[in-house]
């Protein structure tokens, strides 16, 4: 296994240690283990636990981004289609939105997290933006000109079903989250879209 291989390796190890305890009660030595490496083999490629952690979020967004790419090469997929890759549908997107969850609140006491998890959320509301824009232009639909505003309500909407994906499981299946998704885009005038 070469470096940036092994290197994704712990970093995939550290995003499911993190969505299992917690940010605050993962350790190295169980990053470690579940990605078959001694401990001394973490730090050699990652300076310390925070660095681990770090990357870890990197990877959440990573993860989400990635999902979003493969319905791109769909061709004719909805937004619907590509938001809804940010649900914790999947084994995969519920790890990676619990790690993104889990950082929040270290962003408020942490400049350095916080610059990061803007980063990744201004990135994740362009391609909101984005793909709004190519949707109302396939469907010939003149843009709002609060379009900045429609997307981020839509964000903030997404962000607030992934809570309740994580948080509440039982009574927040996959179903009911991609439909509460559809009936808000309904909502505000965008189910011609979907």
């Amino acid at each position: 296994m070469d470096h940036d291989q092994r290197r994704k390796a712990i970093g995939a190890a550290a995003m499911k240690v993190i969505a299992e305890r917690g940010l605050e009660a993962t350790k190295l030595v169980d990053i470690a283990r579940l990605a078959g490496v001694t401990t001394g083999a973490v730090t050699h490629y990652f300076s310390d636990k925070d660095a681990i952690l770090m990357a870890a979020l990197e990877m959440a967004y990573d993860t989400m981004f990635a999902s979003m790419e493969r319905v791109k090469e769909e061709e004719n997929y909805s937004f619907l289609d590509i938001i809804s890759k940010a649900l914790p549908t999947t084994e995969e997107s519920s790890i990676a939105m619990t790690v993104w969850l889990a950082f929040w609140s270290r962003s408020i006491a942490e400049p350095r997290v916080a610059k990061l998890q803007l980063e990744f959320h201004h990135r994740w509301q362009n391609i909101v933006s984005q793909e709004l824009i190519r949707h109302y232009q396939r469907h010939k639909i003149p843009l709002p000109k609060d379009l900045d505003d429609v997307s981020q309500g839509i964000t903030a909407q997404v962000n607030g079903l992934i809570i309740r994906g994580l948080v509440d499981r039982p009574d927040w299946p996959a179903s009911r989250l991609h439909n509460s998704l559809r009936v808000y885009l309904e909502q505000i005038g965008i189910q011609i879209l979907l």
